[in-house]
Parts: C-alpha cells; sequence; structure tokens
C-alpha cells in the first residue's frame, strides 16, 4: 500500500460512486483505459479484487468496502491541507473548522456570517453540522477546531468549554395555529392541544411527559411521525396543527422570519447553556480569533430566557 498514489485513491472513490469506468473517466478527464489500468495496478497491490465487473458497470467487493473510508479520509485530509496552503498563499489568512449543533447554529452563528467575513476577510471558515455531542463525530474526517454545542456533562481530555449563550425549552407553533394570535397559553390550554414528539430520553421528551403527568393531562395528543431532522419539523409545524416543544435557541432563526411564535407559557424550563468546546494548547491565531467572535455579544438568547 505504500506504493498506492493519490490518483489511485481518488479512482477508488469516484468509481464506488458512479459505478462505471466510462462515467468515472469523464469525471476525472482520464480515459477509460487509464481508468482500467489504474484500478489493475491498485488491485496487485493490495493483492484482492476490490470491484466486480458487470454489464452495467461495476461494483464494490467486501474487501473494496473496506479501503473506501480510508481513501475517502485520504482524499479529505489533502484536500483540507490544500486548502489551507493556498488560503495562506493567496489570502494571508488560515482556514478554521467549525462543527455546530442545530441549537449552536442558531444561537451562536445565524445572522453573524456577514458580520464575520467582513471583519475578518482572510480567514476561511469551514462550517459542517455536528452530528452527535462529541470532538469525532462531526461530519469531518478531522477533528474541527473549535466546537459549537450544548455544554457536555464531561469534557474530553485536553479540550475546554466557554460558555457563550444561556437557553431554555420553549413552545413554538407555526402563525396559523389557533394559539398563535393571543401569543400565550396557560398549561391547560398546552393539554389540550396536539404535538410534535421527540426521541424517547431526550431533554424535550422528559420535560413534555413531566409537564403531562404534574398537570394531569390525560394523554399527550401527538403526531405519530418522530422527528430528527428540523426541515420536516418545521415542514409539520407549518400545518398549524401541532405545537412543538424545542429549545429557544433552535427556534431563533425560525421565529425571526415570522412564519413561526414562541408562545408565552409557563412549560418554558431553563436547560444546558450553549457554548464553545476548543483545544487551547492546539488552537492558533486564526481559531482564537474565531472564538472571540463566537463570545462576543453572544448572549443573544439572554433577553428570551
Amino acid at each position: 500500500m505504500l506504493r498506492a498514489k493519490f490518483r489511485h485513491m481518488q479512482i477508488l472513490v469516484v468509481l464506488a460512486d458512479l459505478g462505471s469506468m466510462r462515467r468515472a473517466a469523464q469525471h476525472l478527464n482520464m480515459t477509460q483505459p487509464a481508468i482500467s489500468q489504474m484500478v489493475a495496478e491498485l488491485e496487485r497491490l493490495v493483492e484482492v479484487d476490490l470491484f466486480l465487473r458487470h454489464a452495467r458497470g461495476v461494483r464494490l467487493t467486501a474487501p473494496g468496502r473496506e479501503l473506501l473510508p480510508a481513501a475517502e479520509k485520504i482524499i479529505s485530509t489533502i484536500g483540507d491541507a490544500a486548502e489551507r496552503v493556498t488560503n495562506a498563499s493567496q489570502n494571508g489568512g488560515d482556514i478554521v473548522h467549525v462543527a455546530a449543533s442545530a441549537s449552536a447554529l442558531g444561537a451562536l452563528l445565524h445572522g453573524r456570517m456577514a458580520e464575520f467575513a467582513a471583519q475578518h476577510p482572510n480567514t476561511l471558515l469551514q462550517i459542517s453540522a455536528l452530528e452527535g455531542t462529541s470532538t469525532g463525530s462531526s461530519s469531518q474526517e478531522a477533528s474541527p477546531d473549535l466546537i459549537c454545542l450544548r455544554e457536555p456533562a464531561v469534557l474530553p481530555e485536553g479540550w475546554s468549554f466557554v460558555d457563550c449563550a444561556p437557553d431554555q425549552l420553549s413552545v413554538v407553533c407555526h402563525k396559523s395555529h389557533p394559539l398563535a394570535e393571543t401569543g400565550s397559553a396557560s398549561l391547560k390550554e398546552l393539554g389540550e392541544c396536539a404535538w410534535l414528539m421527540h426521541r424517547v430520553g431526550s431533554i424535550a421528551r422528559n420535560h413534555l411527559e413531566y409537564l403531562a403527568e404534574a398537570n394531569g393531562w390525560t394523554e399527550i395528543k401527538s403526531c405519530r411521525i418522530n422527528l430528527h431532522i428540523p426541515e420536516l419539523t418545521r415542514e409539520i409545524l407549518s400545518t398549524g396543527q401541532y405545537l412543538a416543544l424545542l429549545p429557544g435557541s433552535v427556534l431563533r432563526p425560525w421565529i425571526s422570519t415570522g412564519e413561526f411564535i414562541e408562545l408565552a407559557t409557563p412549560a418554558a424550563e431553563p436547560i444546558a447553556p450553549l457554548g464553545v468546546l476548543w483545544q487551547p494548547d492546539r488552537a492558533g491565531p486564526s481559531t482564537r480569533k474565531v472564538l472571540d467572535f463566537l463570545r462576543r455579544d453572544a448572549d443573544l438568547l439572554t433577553a428570551q430566557v
């Protein structure tokens, strides 16, 4: 494998995606015989067939599927490095990778990126969605420089958390919902409404079930679709039939358009604050610059909590 080339990795990834020598050749601006030759070379190096040839093209073998993640990581790593070098040489700046949860996107990043770009034109931000709560769970292969999320119960080794914004669970509805006109609701009224539900064990689900038990709701009327995707949550709320209990930080971009209403209600409940995980010992000047920006005036939810 030490003799394998970057081009081999590119071809492996593109072929796995397109499933056709002809389409891979077009995509990589190579001839089809050249693609076939590179595949044969790589298969000789690893001493195993990586693709099964069939009438409609090719598909990965089991060893090919094992090798694919490594090839993707190599390409991603080289791409990141190339982008850093290019940005430094052309703009005199650096790249900072930021991973952010849905809550942190609303509280710390929404509506502020144009300001950052104007203030720091030489710093290139790469922002990705955080799929979990650990430093290795973002959609990027490499560990992010900064991770925007809710304060974790346990800090990863070598990381520190900077508290930036308070947060709370709030009740939201579409402007067409019957409760939107008054903008408020009692606990009795909430108990008579239909809700979008969250996964079992989530903060919002636990609090809604607590409200139901504490206030004698006979049942929680709910939509039988358990959503974890914000876009689909918005879509169903837009029918005007349901309420949702969500972090205020998630709601901020929705409410700013006027399409959704945050109801004044006793159901609101403070939750752990939002902030930024970073590694002080490894942070360069550009990372520190981004961190300073995110925590400066970052208490965007204070007036709402």
